[in-house]
């Protein structure tokens, strides 16, 4: 995996970079001991499992088995090859690459592309802060835009014409084929070549988690339809996985717990003005299971926050929509939690906060201020709990059709809700507004749950899409080769000692077999920089697994000894097989060399029979071999 990397350079490159602080910026960390754990972002957990030790730079999780370095770790967040994540780690750690090399195929396509979206991204940003970008910074002055933010978010100014973006990239040699594969450009309905997708706009850039730009949005300044025009979705861009302003947004998020998400760009602009860092905007989306994902690596609540005219309703409508079938609930891979919250697997908490009547984010922040839209986030509810008061709001309750759709209504979403306590209160609060007993009413909503369980039992939750397997290829490895390869990994003196002895046909599992073979053609190196060397997610999981084993090896001289004499043994049984296999082909054909054969054969077994008893006859006041007082590093003969 090394891809022209020296290694030297690649532990350089990961001896600068702290691992706490790159995980960080996706996972919501805390201290454990030594190391750090949170919630695997790799697949769908309740329990922290995923650990970081941040002296070894490594990661691993117990649940998924994912592990490594901060190479791979990178490369899996964000679906990057090798050369760009070391590219990307040498540019944080301040480390120079070789300027001869050059990107690999594998990843110089979608590195081209990111090239070309950050020059489109500077001819916009150079158009808005211009001579002909007058008419887009008035407009950003009378929406009350500060130059500072704008420049923040990187906005730009998409000028009015064909192909003002075309002529500038064509003087930069770029091909028109690969700005309509990034979404820049559009075939002409007449003709051949290509046109300005944006024009007469002003831009939102949209980037991904490590701050690149990989789409943008365009708003119309005048009669212009749509109002906004958006990146259409491209090898680098996937709409549902992706938050606006999400790399700005991060840092907040940690900090305050709480990630605040809107609907509009100028929305996240203006929270984001008005001191609400911690906020995201969904692209016009419903919430998708990546985006909800993306969050909770960073915070432990989400507030979504919705106009309150037909735009807003019909928002949380969708809301409404996740908790309306089981199945549908299965396919997302979420369900509603006793807390009101999104859940993957567990507990994740979703808000709703609801603005006053005719407002939104960017208008309530400009008319009556941050201490307005805070309050509103303060007095966010449970997604549950705002579900069913929106079902008992929208059903006439004086008469007896709507009383008892809303009872149906409510009896389905009670349903959703694992906890008592939570589904009691919420029962009780529907109950009085119904007219109904609320013990019968949870008994109902009981039924409902337990009749969309057998529905969906044997079924599996689709949910996000899984990562690959992150296990090597085979069985688990036994308990003696997985301690073999530990005591290898962490006692430089075994290696010296044990690596001449050991063939990789010795070792029966395949990853580990693997991992032998790279510690032998580096044995000098620290256990961490093999990460480099491993070719699949499941040997750098299985290394980073037997790296946070912190063994200890009492009488570790003879075990060492101990495991000398094992394999030596084996050596001799193997060439013993051999030259019993060569006595009788020379039997068979008169061979003259038979009698050597024989002598050979003879001193092999007198030799073995020798190691043999030395192996049976341990030192005085010491465990049987393979047996020592401390069973964190033994291994059985």
């Amino acid at each position: 995996m090394a891809a022209g990397f020296s290694p030297p350079l690649l532990e350089e490159i990961r001896s600068r970079v702290d691992m706490v602080e790159l995980v960080g910026q996706f996972v919501n960390l805390k201290r454990a001991g030594e190391n750090w754990k949170g919630l695997c972002p790799f697949h769908i957990e309740k329990t922290p499992s995923f650990t970081v030790h941040p002296k070894k730079g490594i990661f691993h999780c117990f649940g998924c088995g994912a592990g490594g370095d901060a190479f791979s770790f990178l490369m899996r967040q964000d679906r990057l090859a090798f050369p760009e994540a070391v590219r990307l780690l040498a540019q944080r750690a301040g480390v120079e690459l070789p300027s001869e090399r050059r990107p690999e195929a594998a990843d110089g396509k979608l590195e081209a592309l990111r090239q070309l979206m950050a020059r489109a991204t500077e001819f916009y940003t150079e158009a808005l802060w211009g001579a002909g970008g007058d008419k887009a910074r008035r407009y950003l002055e009378g929406r009350g835009v500060d130059p500072e933010v704008a420049r923040r978010f990187g906005l730009g100014w998409a000028p009015e014409g064909w192909d003002h973006l075309l002529t500038f990239m064509r003087g930069h040699s770029v091909a028109e084929e690969a700005l309509a594969q990034a979404g820049l450009v559009l075939p002409r309905q007449t003709g051949s070549g290509f046109y300005d997708r944006f024009r007469g706009r002003l831009l939102f850039p949209i980037r991904d988690g490590q701050g690149r730009v990989v789409a943008f949005g365009g708003r119309a300044l005048g009669p212009e339809e749509p109002k906004y025009l958006n990146s259409p979705e491209t090898p680098l861009y996937v709409k549902g996985q992706t938050l606006y302003a999400l790399d700005l947004a991060k840092g907040a998020m940690r900090e305050r717990n709480r990630a605040v998400v809107v609907e509009g760009y100028l929305d996240c602009l203006m929270a984001h003005q008005h001191g609400f860092t911690e906020t995201v905007a969904a692209l016009g989306t419903a919430f998708t299971p990546a985006q909800l994902a993306l969050l909770q690596r960073h915070a432990d609540e989400i507030v979504a926050v919705f106009d309150a005219d037909a735009a807003g309703q019909k928002a949380a409508a969708r809301l409404e929509e996740l908790t309306g079938e089981a199945a549908d609930i299965r396919s997302l891979g979420w369900s509603v939690a006793r807390t009101g919250g999104f859940v993957r697997a567990g507990h994740y908490p979703v808000k709703v906060a609801v603005l006053p009547e005719g407002h939104d984010p960017d208008s309530l922040l400009r008319a009556l201020g941050a201490e307005a839209f805070r309050s509103r986030l303060d007095a966010a509810r449970s997604i549950l709990s705002f579900v069913m008061a929106q079902a008992l709001a929208e059903e006439d309750l004086a008469s007896s059709r709507g009383r008892a759709t809303a009872h149906a209504r409510v009896a389905l979403i009670l349903s959703k809700v694992p906890g008592a306590e939570e589904a009691t209160a919420l029962a009780r609060q529907a109950a009085r507004e119904l007219g109904v007993d609320a013990t019968q009413l949870w008994i109902e909503a009981q039924q409902l749950g337990r009749a969309r369980l057998a529905q969906g039992r044997g079924e599996r939750a689709p949910g996000r899409a899984a990562l690959p397997t992150v296990s090597a290829a085979g069985p688990p490895p036994s308990l003696a080769e997985r301690d073999l390869l530990a005591l290898l990994l962490g006692v430089a003196e075994a290696r010296s000692a044990l690596l001449p002895g050991i063939e990789e046909e010795d070792i029966a599992h395949p990853g580990l077999r693997r991992l032998l073979e790279a510690l032998r053609g580096a044995p000098d190196s620290p256990a961490e920089a093999l990460m480099a060397m491993l070719e699949s997610d499941g040997e750098r999981g299985l290394l980073a697994s037997l790296l946070l084993e912190e063994r200890q090896w009492p009488d570790l001289q003879q075990q060492i000894s101990q495991l000398q004499r094992r394999y030596e043994i084996r050596r001799r049984k193997k060439r013993i097989r051999l030259v019993t296999q060569a006595i009788v082909e020379a039997q068979a054909t008169g061979d003259p060399s038979l009698p050597q054969l024989e002598t050979e054969l003879g001193r092999l077994q007198r030799e073995a029979q020798e190691v043999r008893e030395l192996s049976l006859a341990p030192a005085a006041g010491q465990p049987a071999p393979g047996r020592p007082a401390s069973a964190p590093g033994s291994m059985t003969p």
